[in-house]
């Protein structure tokens, strides 16, 4: 009996160990891996997020810019929406593009030309119009040959809204939007954006755009007291991508205090006002010998664009046995010029504004014409 107790403990004892190295072994990928390879690693599955992502239909919406959207007009230099507050509850229910209300001449109160219509209730605000006036939203108060044959297969499904302006006590504004996009009965994506500009002018700006392949984009940007910078992509909860800078402001002749992170993967590099050197970590660990020198685009205009992923300057890193990579060089070509693209666009967010909000706020003045 005695034996085989023994045995018993000994075949435990192996299998913990076993089970244990199996298991360090998974969750421990870079272990082995000089920093060198650990970064390449990780900047070739940041590559690989990023075409995924710029040819997917969600991209083509968050990239949306139509110079000649100025040349339509909107119908909408009325004071009216100098103080406007437009919530969810004044604007739900399910509207469909439907052309031949501008071709029977109708308008919504104030001149705005109205091309939607109030098909059912529901607690949402959805609309309904076809793609190709999607992709072109200042063609949507155009009439064109063929709109009769259009589809409304362009789905956008606002579950979250607010839209407010107040000149009275200073100029104030705020702006939520949270919607999904179905583009042909499939999923495309779904998109949140808050944005506030206070009384004092401190500004508060976050969007993030959730592709149907799990990887997310966003962006947030902070004026005030602290001034900062943040830009992200992500598979699921896996940060592949991040950017940070952030500005303290100084009191008297205090100096104020800046802190950089880039990230990619588990690595991250570090600037502050307290060093005089990029730092480089992994998985938290300072790893030494590595050197970052800065390339700097000259050709930089804007605070906005003082970042790698907007392509504001570049980075070399020398490793400890000397060997040298150039930071956009190592992501492929054409990467770091998408990435851009995706992080800039962001920011602008032309399909909120010149179609969601647009919509938006033709439908509250319908609203108010026909309550009145």
């Amino acid at each position: 009996m005695k034996r085989n107790i023994v045995a018993v403990g000994v075949l435990l004892f192996f299998s913990a160990v076993l089970f244990s190295c199996s298991e360090s072994s998974d969750n421990n990928p870079e272990k082995g891996l000089s920093l060198e390879e650990s970064l390449k690693e990780k900047t070739a599955s940041l590559s690989t997020a990023v075409n995924e992502i710029t040819s997917s239909k969600g991209f083509e919406i968050i990239t949306m810019n139509d110079p000649n959207a100025v040349k339509n007009g909107d119908g909408e230099g009325n004071e009216d929406y100098l103080n406007t507050n437009i919530t969810l509850a004044d604007i739900q229910g399910d509207y469909a593009f439907t052309p031949s209300i501008n071709t029977e001449g109708s308008q919504a109160k104030f001149g705005m030309q109205s091309v939607f219509a109030k098909t059912k209730d529901t607690t949402l605000f959805i609309l309904r119009l076809p793609k190709e006036k999607a992709g072109n939203p200042w063609k949507l108060y155009m009439d064109e040959e063929g709109d009769d044959a259009l589809v409304n297969d362009f789905v956008i499904t606002t579950t979250d809204y607010n839209y407010t302006m107040n000149l009275t006590d200073g100029f104030q504004f705020s702006n939520l939007v949270n919607s999904s996009i179905m583009v042909e009965d499939v999923p495309a994506g779904e998109l949140y954006v808050n944005w506030s500009i206070a009384a004092n002018q401190s500004f508060e700006y976050e969007s993030e755009f959730s592709f149907t392949d799990d990887y997310s984009v966003g962006v947030e940007f902070q004026f005030g007291e602290v001034i900062e910078y943040a830009y992200n992509l992500k598979n699921g909860d896996d940060v592949l991508f991040a950017e940070e800078i952030e500005f303290t402001k100084g009191e008297g002749d205090e100096r104020g205090s800046f802190e950089y992170t880039l990230s990619i993967g588990i690595i991250k590099i570090v600037k502050n006002s307290n060093s005089d050197d990029y730092m480089v970590y992994r998985d938290g660990v300072l790893e030494e010998g590595a050197v970052i020198e800065v390339i700097q685009d000259e050709e930089t205009s804007t605070e906005a664009d003082q970042v790698f992923c907007r392509k504001g300057f570049d980075l070399k890193i020398t490793f400890a046995d000397e060997t040298v990579i150039v930071l956009s060089e190592e992501l492929g070509e054409g990467t770091l010029d998408k990435m851009a693209e995706i992080f800039s666009s962001m920011y602008d967010m032309y399909f909120v504004e010149h179609l969601v909000n647009k919509v938006a706020r033709e439908v509250y003045t319908t609203n108010m014409n026909t309550d009145e």
